[in-house]
């Protein structure tokens, strides 16, 4: 089981990360304002590689999609992604559900991809709240916090962080999204991380949530990766001891 799972993420990994390296290894035309003579080639296709690689692999996290139809960011397709049922466990006051349904559309629209866990919209009929509330903490990737002044004032949204705080502590997957606040009002759990600003410009703020998620999913997934990559090397040298 756990070697299936190794090959498919690092089958992933290799689909989307080393098909753009082997094509960018081919010598292509120089850019550059200087002409470059048959000396130089093998450093020109150097740097023209490590450019190619690079670029590719930020404008999957980095870009910002606009158009409907444009391709999901490659992060998105990747075995881990799929491992878990939500990309974005959403942590709100009631009185800011409209702010939170906002923030929920812009993330789960077709040209963004994300999934998002609403308390109020996924939360099954009958279902203990708590019990369930802890499921969909355990079952997203990351956790967003709508800070306002209702939400430091609501017993349910502190449970709700100190669930989450306890989950990623020091992780880059709680992501504190402030409006109507100064720093200085936030709860002392989230001073020591950095926050999102949706007071000055809401559509920016909302960008930079999704790109933050986009980069803790490709960098959790990568951890991942080399965990059970080391897991498999490990599990394979000591069967080959064990058979000496």
């Amino acid at each position: 089981m756990e070697e299936n799972h190794v090959s498919s993420i690092m089958g992933w990994f290799r689909q989307h990360f080393g098909k753009q390296r082997n094509d960018s290894d081919q010598v292509k035309p120089c850019k550059c304002s200087q002409t470059c003579s048959p000396g130089h080639s093998n450093t020109s296709s150097s740097v023209c590689s490590s450019s190619s690689s690079s670029s590719s692999l930020k404008s999957s996290i980095s870009a910002k999609p606009s158009a409907s139809d444009q391709p999901l960011p490659s992060v998105l397709s990747s075995p881990f992604c799929s491992s878990l049922r939500y990309d974005v466990f959403v942590c709100h006051n009631d009185e800011d559900s409209d702010l939170a349904q906002s923030m929920a559309s812009f993330l789960e629209a077709p040209s963004n991809g994300l999934r998002c866990y609403l308390q109020e919209r996924d939360c099954p009929a009958g279902g203990a709240v708590s019990t369930e509330l802890l499921q969909a903490v355990q079952d997203s990737h990351c956790w967003l916090l709508l800070v306002t002044p209702n939400f430091v004032k609501d017993d349910w949204c502190s449970y709700q962080m100190h669930q989450v705080l306890s989950e990623g502590p020091m992780s880059q997957r709680i992501i504190p999204a402030v409006v109507n606040m100064p720093r200085s009002q936030l709860p002392l759990e989230l001073r020591f991380l950095f926050t999102v600003d949706l007071n000055t410009n809401k559509e920016f703020g909302y960008t930079l949530v999704y790109k933050t998620v986009l980069q803790c999913e490709y960098v959790v997934s990568t951890q991942v990766l080399e965990t059970l990559v080391c897991r498999f090397r490990s599990h394979n040298a000591l069967k080959n001891i064990l058979c000496l």
